[in-house]
């Protein structure tokens, strides 16, 4: 009776672990391909050992207790969870290259835009075929076990492995008692009690040693809640924004220009700009805008931008701040007071008209709250290009069709205005293109990159048909107009990793300064913020945490110091307290 007892708690043991195992499995997809901020040190495998232990096991007890303490189902369940978790934050990760977290979650109706449902199937991998066969597994041992009867020493066996890991645990954390220079406190406050800092700053890292439960539900306390920041803290945010030495030079803008045309380009790379392939160029319009004299271009500029992609190029350029690292940035900033570049522009021009123009639904990355938030006037998506212009279009606009709406928009806006332009054709996934009479077909290049690059031949058609309709309506001399990249393509979508570089590039035309007299070197998303509100001759104490590119003696901008002020400013809401002139 007791060899049958031990057979039958093998049993349960083994669906136990693979429920362990399946959280093993990711976090250890994210070691080997997405990364941790930092190293790891000697206990940081038992650490994350231990992590799975404790989630599967607070999965496993909740599901035993509204099972009625049915162990059968409640391992089931245990494990469906945890391979869906799995899954999910492997796929995730591909995308956004960290965990799942609340933030993430609450965007999850962006999953029914069509673009992203595209670019999810065609990231798949030979590696995610561990799901479905571990399913298997599992059913085939439920199948073998079915018959066998359910003994409290099976649930006896569960607890007394989970303390032998925990033993285990403290075991090897007490051999920091014998380290030259660490101890036993500071392995404890290094995955136990993680600083604040490192939540915020080392996601990754922290989920890694915290595992999911614990990482989630101190988030979940504090998610909602706004930073309480000391007098000292306060002060060091004011001496970071207030020394404008870098940030300041002179208003350089010829006085016509009164307007500002921001067009914020989808997955823009610098490799593009005077790139020719098989005789013909890439981008030629956008390399005319390169070799024109008075027309400032870099393409040095590095992305900024964390885990919510194109919302946070769109947060940098508006607001001047750096996105968070440890959520997705505009869940949190919705509810804080910005102070938006339209904004700013009303020091200079009170009458000042402004609207933001998108190719999606409103809803999507929190558009509507965030044009709001910025400080425009309205906001154009998909749904009124519908209602405006095409009955018949039920999808996102392509970049043919959003310039063709920025055109007609631009017809009844009354000048001094600002617009905030948004293109989509370069979205991934990069297994087709819009078809407009023109294709890369080089065999020696991988087929997503050949598809990447006939999309922007597309999106340089485009903008150079809008460019040549502002001159028509007598706009364009007297507008500001900066093209920049909401973020980079990333060269492993393109098949193309290590071979290209991911830099983005930025226009500004009109100006009205020397090229040559601004810095050319490599620079930051957070610099366009700044470099603006100095060429237009805005007096404003936040200048944003960028540094003016129109400085020749630029200093690199974004630090680690640079990012917790970024970071202390919104998860404060510093400035619904503040009054910034």
């Amino acid at each position: 009776m007791r060899n049958n007892n031990k057979h039958i708690n093998s049993y349960f043991l083994t669906l136990f672990m693979m429920s362990v195992v399946n959280l093993l499995f990711v976090h250890h997809y994210f070691l080997q391909t997405i990364g941790l901020e930092v190293g790891c040190f000697k206990s940081s495998i038992v650490d994350n050992l231990i992590a799975c232990l404790l989630d599967a096991t607070v999965i496993f007890l909740f599901s035993w207790f509204i099972t009625f303490r049915r162990l059968r189902m409640s391992l089931t369940i245990t494990f469906v969870f945890t391979l869906i978790w799995s899954f999910v934050n492997a796929f995730y990760a591909r995308f956004f290259h960290q965990y799942l977290n609340w933030s993430s979650i609450g965007q999850a109706g962006n999953l029914s835009d069509t673009s992203v449902i595209n670019s999810m199937l065609a990231e798949f991998h030979t590696i995610d075929l561990y799901y479905p066969l571990m399913a298997v597994l599992f059913i085939w041992i439920c199948f073998r076990s079915r018959k066998e009867d359910i003994k409290h020493k099976s649930l006896r066996t569960l607890i007394i492995t989970w303390i032998l890991f925990a033993a285990l645990g403290i075991f090897a954390h007490s051999l920091y008692i014998f380290h030259p220079h660490y101890g036993v406190v500071y392995a404890l406050e290094k995955t136990m009690f993680t600083p604040k800092k490192m939540d915020s700053m080392w996601p990754n890292w922290t989920v890694f040693h915290k595992g999911f439960f614990r990482k989630m539900i101190l988030d979940q306390l504090t998610r909602d809640s706004e930073m309480k920041l000391t007098k000292e803290q306060e002060e060091e945010i004011e001496k970071a924004y207030s020394n404008h030495s870098l940030r300041v030079t002179r208003r350089t803008a010829p006085a016509n220009v009164k307007n500002v045309i921001f067009i914020l380009v989808e997955s823009y790379l610098s490799v593009t700009s005077d790139l020719v392939i098989e005789g013909k160029e890439i981008t030629p319009n956008m390399n005319r805008l390169k070799h024109d004299s008075t027309v400032y271009f870099n393409s040095h500029m590095r992305p900024n931008v964390s885990i919510g992609e194109s919302a946070d190029g769109q947060f940098i350029y508006m607001a001047g701040l750096l996105p968070l690292h440890s959520e997705i940035t505009v869940s949190k900033a919705k509810r804080d007071t910005i102070i938006g570049l339209p904004e700013q522009m009303k020091k200079v021009f009170p009458d000042l008209k402004s609207y933001t123009l998108i190719p999606t639904n409103p809803s999507l990355w929190e558009q509507q709250p965030m044009t709001k938030a910025y400080g425009f006037d309205n906001l154009y998506s998909m749904i009124d290009y519908q209602a405006e212009i095409d009955h018949n279009n039920d999808g996102f606009l392509t970049d043919g069709m959003i310039f063709k709406y920025a055109s007609y928009k631009d017809k009844s806006i009354q000048q001094p205005f600002f617009s905030l332009i948004l293109t989509m054709s370069m979205h991934q996934p990069y297994d087709a293109f819009e078809e407009h009479g023109f294709e890369v077909t080089d065999k020696n290049l991988p087929q997503r990159y050949k598809n990447y690059l006939n999309s922007c031949h597309f999106f340089d058609m485009q903008i150079g048909k809008y460019l040549e309709e502002l001159k028509e309506k007598g706009l364009y001399d007297n507008s500001l107009i900066v093209i920049v990249s909401d973020h980079d393509a990333r060269p492993r979508y393109l098949d193309m990793e290590g071979k290209i570089s991911d830099d983005i590039p930025i226009y500004i035309i009109n100006g009205g300064f020397n090229p040559s007299d601004a810095w050319d070197g490599e620079c930051n998303q957070l610099d366009v913020y700044t470099t603006i509100l100095d060429i237009m001759g805005v007096d404003s104490k936040w200048r944003g945490l960028g540094h003016t590119l129109l400085n020749k003696e630029y200093q690199n901008s974004v630090t680690s110091e640079i990012q917790g002020i970024s970071d202390k400013i919104v998860y404060s809401n510093y400035f619904s307290t503040k009054e910034i002139e």
